[in-house]
């Protein structure tokens, strides 16, 4: 029987302009789960529901039996996070910021942080401002794979990208799932994007999410 990591109750939010529908889901543990639908669809609105950013919302969400509003701080010390709102110090290398938020991660691991840094080819020295669209999407895989996420979301991390990025991308996050169990939730408008990789797909679609096993 699969472990569900994720249970989605009757879960939806509203604001002025946009209804994300109630949703019923439950994801298994150890699967890449593709999240797809047109641009404003509600993609990022259901990865950031998830991630308990919406106190509000209608429902209840939990993440390994915990409550995803009640336990935040604890679930995401333990959740991966990849999008262009991610905050690091611009200004600083891998190194200081290493330095900076490893002291809030308690699985911080120093050897594969440097092991997948260099096997991204980002430099320890080089800042993180200075990282063009392609290596910042790779450093912050990095930075998630140091302490070791039961979970990670990715919030369109290839868009904008050339075919080949994006197709060894996709591959790295399945090597990424084969090493550490993790249960990933990647949003992309295109749904060619995700087919080589999600086990299952959510489509999105006038706030509506439809689930189902990808083929």
């Amino acid at each position: 029987m699969e472990n569900i990591i994720i249970k989605i109750q009757n879960t939806s939010v509203s604001f002025k302009n946009f209804i994300l529908k109630p949703v019923n889901i439950e994801i298994p543990e150890g699967y890449i789960i593709g999240i797809t639908g047109a641009n404003g669809a509600g993609k990022s609105t259901f990865l950031k529901m998830v991630l308990g950013c919406f106190p509000e919302m209608q429902g209840n969400i939990t993440i390994n039996g915990m409550d995803i509003i009640k336990k935040r701080s604890e679930i995401l010390s333990s959740t991966g996070v990849i999008s262009e709102e991610r905050i690091f110090f611009e200004d600083e290398d891998a190194v200081k910021n290493e330095e900076y938020f490893s002291v809030f991660y308690k699985n911080w691991d120093k050897e594969i942080y440097r092991d997948v840094l260099k096997k991204m080819n980002i430099s320890l020295s080089k800042n993180i401002g200075n990282l063009s669209k392609g290596e910042r999407t790779k450093y912050q895989l990095a930075f998630s794979a140091a302490y070791k996420p039961e979970l990670l979301v990715l919030d369109e991390p290839v868009a904008g990208l050339d075919p080949v990025f994006k197709k060894d991308f996709m591959k790295i996050l399945q090597e990424f799932v084969a090493e550490f169990g993790t249960t990933i939730l990647i949003s992309d408008n295109i749904k060619e994007n995700l087919g080589q990789i999600a086990d299952y797909i959510i489509t999105i679609n006038n706030g509506e999410c439809i689930w189902k096993e990808a083929f």
